[in-house]
């Protein structure tokens, strides 16, 4: 994921859907029934979902925002060193050069990687990732779309393209700390205050992008990276969907 900025809190940004890190399981809250999520307000058949909101005058938007053309890598380097959950892995073993006989002598170079590539990382979670009981996004049911080969619906080839401006609210700095408390629920009052803050306003279409200080202990205190973290709570959560 890249990001193109001009070193402020206005950005514009690439790609994004979700930067995945350790979950913190909200136990008191129950999701809306399926009546008043379902269908999509971009219909029943809609496999994209808020990318809906990604159209040719968003990324011009996106795109008038750009000034010095710098490019920031917003995903971790994959390594053996980042933070693992479970019995989760990454190996890279590279191969030695073979060469070949004819007369033009090419050679080529091999690696081999094992992990589980979809859960290791950051990463980009696509609507089939996860479901609320057997019910996916947009109502899609498990056993109308879960084959053996994959889903047949709601593949993140669906998502298209995301060019859009993306806005860092910095949380850590509202607070006034380089890092957010362990396991801290940011409110939607921190969010409002925070933007208040940096004097923006969010868009239809933004690419929200929330600053905790996290990333710190990546790859330098794991354990503590993956016990918890800093994150939304529900409030927040739906505060930003309404905007």
């Amino acid at each position: 994921m890249r990001l193109m900025t001009r070193m402020s809190t206005r950005l514009g940004i690439a790609s994004a859907l979700v930067l995945a890190g350790p979950i913190i399981y909200a136990q008191s809250w129950q999701p809306p029934a399926e009546r008043d999520r379902c269908p999509s307000k971009w219909g029943a058949g809609d496999q994209r979902g808020s990318a809906n909101h990604m159209k040719p005058e968003t990324v011009l938007r996106a795109a008038q925002l750009i000034r010095t053309g710098e490019v920031i890598e917003l995903g971790y380097v994959l390594s053996s060193a980042m933070p693992f959950s479970g019995t989760r892995r990454f190996d890279v073993h590279t191969k030695r050069t073979f060469m070949n006989a004819p007369s033009n002598r090419r050679g080529g170079n091999e690696e081999l990687v094992v992990s589980e590539l979809g859960q290791v990382g950051t990463q980009l979670d696509g609507f089939a990732h996860q479901t609320i009981g057997d019910s996916l996004y947009n109502c899609f049911k498990l056993e109308e779309t879960a084959t053996r080969n994959g889903f047949s619906k709601l593949g993140v080839e669906n998502v298209g393209a995301l060019i859009t401006r993306g806005v860092l609210i910095d949380v850590a700095a509202l607070k006034g700390v380089e890092m957010l408390p362990d396991n801290y629920e940011i409110m939607a009052q921190d969010l409002e205050r925070a933007l208040a803050r940096q004097r923006l306003k969010l868009q239809r279409g933004d690419a929200i992008i929330l600053h905790t200080g996290w990333g710190k202990l990546w790859g330098k205190d794991n354990a503590r990276y993956g016990k918890g973290c800093p994150g939304i709570g529900i409030g927040a959560a739906e505060w930003l969907a309404k905007q």
